[in-house]
């Protein structure tokens, strides 16, 4: 594995998530969870936009022949107008429960998966009822629960193939690969596919034209690769400890973006890590897949 420093954009970003490339508009997108933004960086010239959101936006997707986003909020679905704030809800988690949307990702047979996470201070419930599940919207906008007892949902991710499918279940220091069917969405042969040591987090997930899995994790200030049986192929080392998630673009899809956070970090640890919350740009030798449109 080969990749150089190529830029860093000095966001310092509380929780940058949900990285993704705009093949259309040569840009990338992300959002800043904690502080309700999402965020459009084109690298040719430089420009960043930024646009507020009503609630923490967890993760999104973009519409075909669209300028809405498909967006997972804390709260639910909705199609999303950054320019207007419009918005339009498909799906809300119900009231009830004390957890909340978080990394999302759509497969390439044009469907959008998100999983939800435990939203209390220890990140756990007695009830099972309580915890976190995995949600699919078909093309159709139907949605439909796929898995549960999930603490944080992170890492999804799809090989070349769409055989197989990756989930990262954070607290569990686990990233799962399952047997996925591309025609029904349907999982099947849970196992371990990779873990990460006691206080490092398998957080949001890539996949290259390789089927290697790009893993940025909370708590070692890595970007880890894997190799398609589990084994690590590569690592990537950040001067922050807190890296969130990665996305590849630019026009030969060979660029990997990094973003970070600096959400949690006291003052001291800001001191150290000055660039936490930026986003870190990388040149690689190989190159990301085509993220896919939501064709509703």
């Amino acid at each position: 594995m080969q990749f150089e420093l190529i830029d860093t954009l000095p966001t310092a970003c509380g929780l940058g998530e949900s990285t993704l490339w705009h093949s259309e508009h040569q840009a990338i997108y992300w959002t800043d969870m904690p502080n309700n933004q999402l965020i459009r960086y084109f690298p040719e010239n430089g420009r960043k936009e930024v646009f507020p959101t009503a609630e923490n936006l967890c993760s999104f997707a973009f519409i075909e022949n669209s300028d809405w986003l498909l967006c997972a909020f804390q709260s639910g679905i909705a199609r999303f107008q950054p320019e207007t704030q419009a918005l339009e809800w498909i799906f809300r988690l119900p009231q009830n429960l004390k957890v909340r949307l978080n990394d999302g990702r759509m497969d390439r047979q044009g469907r959008f998966w998100v999983g939800s996470l435990i939203d209390t201070p220890d990140l756990w419930a007695e009830d099972p009822a309580q915890r976190g599940k995995l949600y699919c919207l078909d093309t159709d906008g139907n949605v439909t629960e796929h898995l549960d007892d999930i603490r944080i949902s992170n890492g999804l991710g799809w090989s070349p193939d769409s055989r197989t499918m990756y989930f990262a279940d954070s607290p569990r220091y686990a990233i799962y690969a399952f047997d996925f069917a591309p025609e029904s969405g349907q999982l099947s042969n849970r196992r371990l596919f990779a873990t990460t040591e006691e206080g490092v987090h398998a957080d949001g997930s890539t996949v290259d034209i390789e089927g290697h899995v790009w893993n940025a994790q909370w708590g070692n200030g890595k970007v880890v690769r894997y190799a398609p049986d589990g084994s690590v192929a590569g690592e990537i080392h950040l001067p922050v400890q807190q890296a969130t998630c990665v996305g590849f673009g630019g026009p030969e899809r060979n660029l990997l973006f990094v973003n970070t956070a600096k959400f949690g970090l006291d003052a001291d640890a800001l001191r150290r890590q000055p660039q936490a919350g930026h986003l870190f740009i990388y040149a690689t030798d190989t190159r990301g897949m085509e993220e896919k449109f939501y064709p509703g």
